[in-house]
């Protein structure tokens, strides 16, 4: 049986929104595909875990940006048979997580998988990576920076340092003015900082700065988590300016946190002592005393 039917593709001004419903009665899961222009060739897959991008490229297949839970790799292939008869040839993992990574395992050895030399390292380790699932694992790595292909199916892949892990990827797609950002900007709030995995509570906000200061012509951004926009699709995801404003944010949680902690205030004191809710009303808060201990426990150690 398959996993998923498709039920109907809606085309309304230029959005294309595909509703996918499990075909057993216990587990209603729910894919949307949406692109953001209907002359573009980039769509983003929302549910299921991280929101998946797929570029349909001129003459190099379908190229994913992560995968989604365990289980969802079969709904995405499905997805993108809707769209085009083009195969997937290529999947870039953001980070080792297994809501981005774990559909991995549901595509051809044939496809190329890249990740962060870290990310791939620590997929190795992996319960879903052991065994067979070993085939699934990245075939290729870099460090600071790659490029894949060419023209209008470039695709730049970055690291800049730690931050939500320590093998992070922005993945760049300079002809659409489009970027992927993976869990670093997951939500408007304070972030998952995945110590285990080498997440830096202290090196997140230089991580951002980074990226908005080397990355140029990016106008939208498509985040790990964030639902969709709903109503007009020209309004984008989220923007560049979002992502400044997320950077400031970060920096200023940090140096309040710094603070703080340089005159001794407790995790919870700390918390009262940010002076930054009234500046960020639309952010979720609920991290905040996690990302204080989070920070103070990396500070206390160095």
């Amino acid at each position: 049986m398959k996993r998923i039917t498709a039920l109907g593709t809606v085309v309304v001004a230029a959005l294309l929104t595909v509703a996918m419903t499990s075909g057993t009665a216990q587990e209603q899961p729910r894919v949307t595909i949406q692109s953001m222009d209907v002359r573009e060739n980039l769509y983003v897959i929302s549910g299921g875990g991280g929101h998946t991008a797929a570029l349909v490229t001129e003459s190099q297949g379908v190229v994913l940006v992560d995968t989604k839970l365990a289980g969802w790799g079969q709904s995405i292939l499905e997805t993108i048979q809707l769209l085009t008869e083009q195969p997937v040839t290529t999947i870039i993992n953001t980070h080792a997580h297994g809501d981005h990574v774990g559909g991995n395992v549901d595509f051809p050895a044939s496809v190329d998988i890249i990740a962060h030399d870290r990310a791939a390292s620590r997929m190795a380790n992996m319960e879903a990576f052991t065994g067979v699932g070993a085939e699934s694992l990245p075939d290729r790595t870099y460090t600071d920076r790659m490029t894949l292909f060419e023209g209008r199916d470039q695709i730049d892949l970055y690291h800049f340092g730690a931050g939500h892990t320590d093998g992070d990827t922005i993945v760049v797609f300079p002809a659409l003015r489009t970027a992927h950002l993976g869990d670093l900007f997951a939500f408007t709030g304070p972030p998952y900082i995945d110590v285990a995995n080498g997440g830096s509570g202290v090196a997140y906000p230089d991580t951002l700065d980074r990226i908005v200061e080397s990355i140029e012509g990016v106008q939208r951004v498509i985040p790990g988590h964030i639902p969709p926009p709903s109503g007009s699709p020209m309004r984008g995801w989220t923007t560049w300016a979002d992502l400044e404003q997320y950077a400031t944010f970060n920096r200023e949680f940090l140096d309040s946190v710094r603070a703080s902690q340089g005159v001794g205030r407790s995790v919870d004191d700390a918390v009262e002592a940010l002076d930054i809710w009234a500046k960020y009303p639309e952010y979720d808060m609920s991290r905040a005393a996690a990302n204080v201990q989070a920070i103070y426990d990396e500070l206390n150690a160095q």
